[in-house]
This record gives C-alpha cells, structure tokens and sequence, in this order.
C-alpha cells in the first residue's frame, strides 16, 4: 500500500505539496490511530500531533504553512 501526504492552501482543492511517504502500514495505523482495516483507504486531515509523529517516524520535515491531508492507495 502507498501512503502519500498532499498539502492544500487553505481555500484551495488544488495540491501544492505532495510527498510520498516511507512507512510501512502497520507503523502508520498507529499514528493515525486506525483500529480496522477498511480505515486505511479514507483520506484524512493531519492535526499536529499526527505531523508530528510522522515527520519523526519518517525522518522528513512537513510544510507547516499548509492543510495536510493522507491519502493511501494500493
């Protein structure tokens, strides 16, 4: 499964940001908190903490100037 970051200017439904993210699935449904399956192929809105987390877990720094959302795909 891929597990994409897509940043959007507030106001905006275009992405400026897109970064493709090295985590495996199971590291990544404990950040995002997910407890079923079916969870990791909605898209979400990242809170700070979730930034946070994966910026460390990732070794990557994330824009803070933008709405950040997780996308997955197979």
């Amino acid at each position: 499964m891929k597990h994409k970051i897509m940043g959007v200017v507030d106001g905006d439904d275009v992405a400026s940001y897109e970064k493709t993210l090295c985590i495996d699935t199971q590291a990544l449904a404990k950040i995002m908190n997910w407890t079923e399956e079916e969870n990791y192929f909605y898209d979400y809105e990242l809170n700070i903490s979730q930034i946070t987390e994966l910026e460390d877990a990732c070794s990557i720094e994330l824009p803070r100037n933008l709405l950040l959302f997780l996308t997955s795909s197979n």
